[in-house]
């Protein structure tokens, strides 16, 4: 993920970066400087600061804690440091806010000042350049301890931030660095939308990584048979370097990003947030700690841009919900054959399920082969590697 980073000393100028760049990023990371953790000294008046984006705020201060009624969308997420005062009380504060907090630490302070907080936080971010300015040449030391320490922690997800500019992506990305802080390569160039519109595609290049939708259904618990299914084929299929996708509830989705995580990859969802709870809705799962996300519309959006978005789509046993998404992936690919996304139907019960449909539908063209019902998480990795999709053949899928 590209994090376009901005530090500016008054409002106006915040303003005017977010708008360039909020349409176009996942996440807007604004640095936070109180003038004493460093030199400089940023807006401070937080509350004043109006985005659509996800926030990430990176506290460059001395007492965190001073920040602790930070205002906080559902989704923004905070980065305190490890050389502030009270840190672990100020984790520990805002983890009661938000589920995305993370620590970081500036280029000179010892990797086992992080390592203490690494049972606390969602993620990482290691400081590539010295705090407090933009415009610096990457630091080699640290970003080498930031690989390390991917190496050793695999189940966090780590950042860095500093330095990173056109020359250097590939080289990042290639050692597993995917969430990049970007300040001056985006903002000095005389048209930073496009700079980070370029950006976002070289990362997509360099990655050529398949998407796999999961779904299924909601009401699962960690003990039931789909919720451990699902864990173990996300497990699988991330170590084989396979993106897991889900919706971002519990369930199924929360396994998903479970199963990703546990083999030390990301997990990516696509959300919906209603205004207003829905009862028959499951909404976020504050414990599906997904590393990346992609808001939508509504609930139907929701779906159609998980089946857009994705390359192959595995269905887990669910309830009515996991039926529409079986109908609108199942048309879809109909719709588009021959050029249609791989359908996995996980469970024997599927077959009883489609003799069902084919008995009482009027299915007399075939429709049923486009599935594929597998029964162990090996199969299914089998028959995705057998699939041989590749980076050229992914545009085949035309779903909507």
């Amino acid at each position: 993920m590209i994090i376009p980073a901005i530090l500016e000393e008054n409002l106006k100028d915040i303003q005017k970066k977010l708008a360039l760049v909020e349409n176009h990023a996942d996440k807007v990371q604004i640095d936070v400087c109180d003038g004493v953790f460093t030199s400089a000294e940023t807006f401070l008046d937080l509350e004043k600061i109006s985005t659509k984006a996800r926030v990430e705020y990176h506290l460059m201060v001395t007492n965190p804690l001073q920040f602790i009624d930070i205002p906080l969308k559902p989704n923004d997420s905070i980065i305190i440091h490890v050389e502030s005062k009270n840190a672990e009380k100020a984790i520990m504060q805002m983890l009661k806010r938000t589920k995305n907090v993370g620590i970081c630490k500036n280029p000179e302070t010892p990797v086992s000042e992080i390592e203490k907080y690494s049972h606390l936080v969602n993620y990482v971010q290691f400081l590539t350049v010295n705090p407090g300015y933009q415009g610096q040449e990457l630091l080699e030391k640290p970003l080498h301890e930031a690989i390390d320490f991917h190496k050793k922690y695999p189940q966090l997800s780590i950042q860095i931030d500093g330095g990173v500019n056109e020359e250097n992506l590939h080289r990042l990305v290639t050692e597993k660095i995917n969430n990049l802080g970007i300040g001056s390569a985006i903002f000095k160039d005389p048209n930073p939308t496009k700079k980070l519109q370029y950006f976002n595609e070289r990362l997509m290049k360099i990655n050529k990584k398949i998407k796999v939708a999961f779904l299924g259904g909601s009401a699962w618990f960690p003990q039931d048979q789909p919720f451990k299914d699902a864990f173990e084929v996300a497990r699988l299929i991330a170590e084989k370097g396979y993106v897991v996708v889900n919706g971002g509830g519990p369930g199924v989705m929360r396994a998903a990003t479970l199963g990703a995580q546990a083999a030390g990859k990301y997990a990516q969802v696509i959300t919906y947030h209603p205004g207003k709870a829905k009862i028959h809705y499951e909404g976020i799962d504050l414990e599906n700690t997904y590393d990346d996300e992609i808001i939508t519309l509504d609930y139907f959006d929701r779906t159609k841009v998980m089946l857009q978005t994705t390359d192959i789509h595995i269905i887990f046993k669910g309830s009515i919900g996991t039926l529409s998404e079986l109908g609108m992936t199942w048309v879809s690919s109909w719709i588009h054959e021959p050029d249609s996304k791989p359908i996995l139907l996980y469970g024997d019960f599927w077959n009883e399920i489609l003799n069902v449909l084919t008995k009482n539908l009027h299915i007399v063209n075939h429709e049923t082969d486009l599935f594929k019902v597998v029964t162990t998480p090996e199969e299914v990795l089998e028959y995705l590697d057998r699939l041989g999709i590749t980076e050229k053949n992914n545009g085949n899928s035309k779903l909507f």
